[in-house]
């Protein structure tokens, strides 16, 4: 019985030596553009005359919004995730999900959005919302990134990036982190809308962190 529990805890004590973890940050070369605002050209009265532009969102050189891919890490579960639409905007503007989750569209507008979603040319969804806080589910059963548009309202864009290796999303300070990676040697790709994918070869250790920086704009 001795035996059997020492033999429990050393196993323990093993899975927990084996998961590693990869942080960075995401990172803006040179002066940061100041964007205008998007013009809102119809139904004002909801979205205002005016919504930010998303597409490019940095701060003292750190840049938000990059998707973090570690390729050939454990597959990571299906979870539920949610994109909202608030005042003609769509929020997050920029997130990532694991192959066969649930993206729930949430229309927190009093009006009429179409919420299309497109992979490549196709049309991965295609969602007439007219009532405030009505909620639409659909699978993301395909690999690859989603773009996502309002039939209506032309200057709304939103983009999910469905994939079946860990990932993260860069936050307003540029970081990032994935945890629970077996130790090896992976590629990492990194993806931002306006300056596409770069990537790097990372090795995670046993225990402990890995770094890797990514920088965009030049």
């Amino acid at each position: 019985m001795r035996r059997m529990v020492l033999a429990a805890a050393l196993a323990a004590a093993m899975g927990e030596a084996s998961a590693g973890e990869l942080r960075g940050e995401a990172r803006l070369a040179g002066p940061v553009p100041e964007l205008p605002p998007l013009e809102a050209t119809k139904d004002r009265a909801v979205c205002g005359g005016e919504v930010p532009d998303d597409s490019l969102v940095a701060a003292g050189g750190k840049l938000k919004n990059v998707v973090v891919v570690v390729k050939g890490g454990p597959r990571p579960p299906p979870a539920k995730i949610a994109l909202d639409q608030e005042r003609c905007r769509y929020l997050p503007h920029v997130q990532g999900a694991a192959l066969g989750s649930t993206l729930e569209v949430v229309n927190g507008d009093a009006l009429l959005h179409n919420v299309h979603g497109y992979v490549g040319q196709a049309t991965a969804f295609n969602l007439a919302m007219a009532a405030k806080n009505q909620r639409t589910p659909r699978k993301l059963e395909k690999l690859g990134l989603v773009v996502v548009r309002c039939d209506v309202h032309s200057w709304m864009s939103a983009f999910v990036l469905v994939t079946d290796s860990p990932f993260a999303v860069s936050g307003a300070d540029g970081a990032f982190r994935v945890e629970g990676l077996p130790p090896g040697r992976y590629t990492v790709t990194a993806w931002h809308e306006r300056f596409g994918e770069r990537s790097a070869s990372v090795t995670v250790p046993a225990a402990g962190a890995a770094q890797v920086d990514f920088t965009f704009g030049r």
